[in-house]
């Protein structure tokens, strides 16, 4: 039923403190909870495939609002919340403030990332792309590198960020690049298949290398489109320019493979891989250790 998919979506970004659009709600529109839920293990994460859901259309969306919801959906300034909760609307106006200094930091220093070598794609992520940015927020990155120099990507890109002293670390965190998530070529993930990331992956904003960006979008849409059946992909080409081929040069051979696996064994006891939200793969690397996708879940789920 279109009414309690709308009122479940509403749902899943009002305990984000997020209202939305109703360009963002029909694109953001979720599966059937009680579809989506059978396939979901003890940390509402996917373990099985799951049928892409019931796609609809942006004036069925409307005409649904204006109708089934009336009473239990407000509207203010072309954002819609749950009745009750038009403070979320005035609070995400305010925070747009705060993006506008992170705009200008994400124009200024992201469009070098397209030349460090073995960087094939740079998008932005977290709470600057999803329009939940605040007052302290960072700006956190996903970084897609070539798949045999994953390591040393890493190390160019957050030597990088070091060396303008625009990197998060330790307690400097506030409109600083948040260097948190790599993965060698853009593949589709195999961890923490869920409502939250999958979120995160369809707004993910390119900065660098656009095509390898939508590439990845594109490579998990099979999963995602069991979440967000609405949402839209474009299939993207993989490219790096004339300058990265030139620096790569340096690193293609024998020293580069030997520079990659010392800098993995260099880097790999300083990643505490017991913690949760943590991946250390050959191909993934992923810090999330104070992410609260599970929660948010378990709240979720628990409600609807």
């Amino acid at each position: 039923m279109l009414k309690q998919r709308i009122l479940q979506t509403l749902r899943f970004f009002d305990l984000q403190d997020y209202p939305l659009t109703l360009l963002e709600l029909h694109g953001y529109l979720l599966a059937d909870a009680d579809k989506i839920r059978p396939a979901l293990d003890s940390q509402w994460d996917l373990n099985k495939e799951l049928e892409a859901g019931e796609k609809v259309g942006i004036d069925e969306v409307l005409k649904c609002l204006d109708t089934d919801c009336w009473g239990e959906v407000e509207s203010t300034m072309g954002f819609y919340c749950l009745k009750g909760r038009q403070d979320i609307i005035k609070k995400r106006l305010r925070n747009y403030a705060y993006g506008i200094k992170r705009e200008k930091l994400i124009r200024r220093y992201a469009r070098f990332l397209k030349y460090i070598p073995f960087v094939r794609g740079a998008a932005l992520a977290g709470s600057q792309a999803l329009g939940q940015q605040k007052e302290n927020s960072d700006i956190d990155l996903l970084i897609i590198t070539d798949q045999e120099f994953l390591w040393l990507a890493r190390t160019l890109v957050t030597g990088y960020f070091q060396l303008i002293g625009k990197r998060r670390y330790g307690t400097k965190i506030t409109n600083r690049f948040c260097l948190n998530h790599y993965i060698a070529a853009p593949r589709e993930v195999t961890d923490y298949k869920n409502l939250y990331t999958a979120g995160e992956y369809i707004k993910l904003r390119p900065l660098a290398c656009q095509g390898t960006v939508y590439r990845f979008q594109y490579n998990n849409k099979a999963w995602i489109l069991g979440l967000f059946p609405n949402a839209q992909f474009l299939k993207g080409d993989m490219a790096n320019f004339r300058t990265q081929k030139i620096l790569e040069g340096l690193f293609t051979n024998r020293f580069g493979y030997w520079l990659e696996k010392k800098l993995q064994n260099w880097q790999l006891p300083k990643i505490r891989t017991q913690e949760k939200f943590i991946v250390v793969k050959g191909d993934e690397l992923s810090l999330h250790p104070q992410s609260k996708q599970q929660g948010l879940l378990e709240s979720f789920f628990k409600s609807v």
